[in-house]
């Protein structure tokens, strides 16, 4: 069972993402900042990072309906032809910062993901996206999600180690209050 909150929240930020925060690739996307209202989620704001590129792609569909959600909550109206939208960052971002301050109710996910990072007399061994560690007197035993083989980390190498989780909600859907 997937859990999901509904929170009420208003869009406080608009920024376009810049091609070297994208890792070099050719595509546009837009970071939005919520700021949830009388709250219990235990966080002052929520992050959302909206891909509008490369065209055709699923995300950037994905991204393209988010945009027109949030358009139809403010009630500002979307371009005659919304699929221009994709791959241009900067008017889909011109036309939500004329929604900052608007109130939205915000579906969200909680998210997570855990890291395990040893010390080893050869340097660091960093492991992403852990699902379960197994320890035993020899070795660590590292499960990945995905279905990834899973890493040994043998214990007389280690010097030190570590275990660290991110969390962080996911936005699933927009919709105006009633």
């Amino acid at each position: 069972m997937r859990s999901r909150r509904r929170v009420n929240a208003v869009l406080a930020e608009v920024v376009e993402v810049a091609d070297a925060a994208r890792g070099g690739l050719d595509a546009a996307a837009l970071d939005l900042v919520f700021l949830p209202l009388r709250s219990r989620l235990g966080v002052e704001r929520v992050e959302d990072r909206v891909a509008l590129g490369p065209a055709g792609s699923i995300a950037a569909a994905l991204g393209l309906a988010r945009v027109l959600r949030l358009l139809r909550a403010a009630r500002i109206a979307a371009p005659a032809e919304p699929a221009g939208l994709l791959d241009d960052a900067a008017g889909a971002a011109a036309l939500l910062r004329r929604a900052l301050g608007v109130e939205v109710v915000l579906g969200l996910r909680p998210r997570s993901s855990v890291r395990f990072t040893a010390w080893t007399e050869r340097g660091v061994e960093s492991v992403a996206d852990v699902a379960d560690v197994v320890e035993d007197e020899s070795a660590w035993l590292i499960h990945r999600r995905g279905g990834r083989p899973p890493v040994r980390v043998a214990r007389d190498r280690v010097v030190r180690r570590r275990t660290d989780c991110e969390t962080w909600f996911e936005v699933t859907a927009v919709e105006r209050p009633a």
